[in-house]
C-alpha cells in the first residue's frame, strides 16, 4: 500500500487569508519562509512523502509522480490547493475557504471569550484609540496585532496615551484592511506553551502533548520542544486542556475540521504573580509545533 503524501508548506497562509484573491507571495516572503519550511519538513513530512513547491512546479515529470498521491497544506488555501492539483495530487477533504478566513483570525478567538484582562478586539477606529489612550494595570504599553498574521509580523508596540501619526496611521489601517485589530497589554512574558489537536469532521478531537514554544521578542518561532514532565508550567495542563477543548467544539460548530492548535503562555500579572493567558491564538491549521505535539497521538488531520 502506497502510504505516500504530497505536502505544500504554505506558511504565509495568514497573509493570502488576508488580501484579495490572486495573491502570490513577494521574493522576500519566500526567503524569509525557506528556513522554516525546511524545520517543518524535518518533522512533518515522512520518508517518501513529496514536498510541492515551487521548484518542484517547474519540474517536467510532476503529474505522473505525484498523481496517485493524497494532498494536504500546511494551510488549505486556495492558492496551496491550486499547487497540489497543479502537480497532479489530489487535495483530501477540507473545509472552505470562508470557514478557513474566519477560524483563523483574531475576531474569532476573541469571540470565544477574553483570557487576558484588558484585550479586546475592536473594529471601530474611534474605539480602538479611546482603547489605547487607557491604561492598564499590566503594562505600560499596548500591543496592537491585526487580524491575519504569522512570525510576529503585523504587530506594533504602543506607549498607553501616546500615540503619535505613525501609530494611528499603522491602526487605521490594519482596521480598513482585516475590519478589526486586537489590542491587549504588552504583559511580560516568562514562558510559552502550546497544546495541538486535531479535529475529526464529526467533531472527535484528538489532543496532543503539551509543549514549550520557543520565540522571539517578536513572536516569531524559534523551537518547539516536548515539556518535560517536572516542569512548573504542568500546573496548567489542566486548564489548557480544557481550553483545547473549548477551541474545538468552537472550530467544529463553525464547521471547521482538520489539525489546529492554541499558543498560550505564562505572563507576570497582578502583584507579579505568575498568570496562565490560555488562548493567546487559535491556530486552524497545521503549526510549526503541531507535529512534535502531536507525535503520541500518531494523528495525521
Amino acid at each position: 500500500m502506497d502510504t505516500r503524501r504530497a505536502f505544500v508548506l504554505n506558511l504565509d497562509a495568514d497573509e493570502e487569508l488576508a488580501a484579495s484573491p490572486g495573491y502570490a507571495p513577494t521574493l522576500r516572503v519566500k526567503e524569509a519562509m525557506r528556513p522554516h519550511v525546511a524545520a517543518l519538513a524535518r518533522t512533518l513530512l515522512r520518508d517518501g512523502d513529496l514536498l510541492v513547491d515551487d521548484d518542484t512546479l517547474a519540474g517536467t515529470a510532476v503529474s505522473a509522480t505525484l498523481a496517485p498521491l493524497p494532498g494536504f497544506a500546511f494551510c488549505p488555501t486556495p492558492r496551496a490547493l491550486g499547487m497540489l492539483r497543479r502537480a497532479g495530487a489530489e487535495p483530501v477533504a477540507h473545509p472552505s475557504f470562508e470557514v478557513i478566513r474566519r477560524v483563523n483570525g483574531r475576531a474569532f478567538a476573541a469571540s470565544l471569550g477574553p483570557t487576558l484582562p484588558g484585550a479586546a478586539f475592536v473594529t471601530d477606529l474611534d474605539a480602538a484609540l479611546a482603547h489605547l489612550a487607557s491604561t492598564s494595570a499590566l503594562s505600560s504599553t499596548w500591543r496592537v496585532k491585526r487580524a491575519f498574521g504569522m512570525a510576529g509580523r503585523g504587530q506594533r508596540v504602543l506607549t498607553c496615551g501616546a500615540l503619535d501619526a505613525a501609530d494611528k496611521a499603522f491602526v487605521q489601517a490594519s482596521i480598513a484592511r482585516d475590519r478589526g485589530v486586537q489590542i491587549e497589554p504588552n504583559v511580560h512574558i516568562t514562558i510559552e506553551l502550546g497544546l495541538h489537536g486535531s479535529l475529526a469532521e464529526d467533531g472527535t478531537l484528538s489532543a496532543g502533548e503539551l509543549v514549550h514554544q520557543r520565540c522571539d521578542a517578536r513572536g516569531a518561532w524559534l523551537a518547539t520542544l516536548p515539556l518535560p514532565e517536572d516542569h512548573p508550567a504542568r500546573i496548567h495542563e489542566h486548564a489548557l486542556r480544557a481550553e483545547l477543548t473549548t477551541v474545538g467544539v468552537a472550530l467544529h460548530g463553525a464547521s471547521y475540521f482538520g489539525a489546529f492548535g492554541i499558543d498560550a503562555f505564562v505572563y507576570v500579572g497582578e502583584g507579579d504573580q505568575p498568570t496562565l493567558q490560555p488562548r493567546s491564538e487559535v491556530n486552524a491549521r497545521y503549526s510549526m509545533g503541531w507535529p512534535i505535539g502531536m507525535a503520541a497521538a500518531g494523528t495525521l488531520a
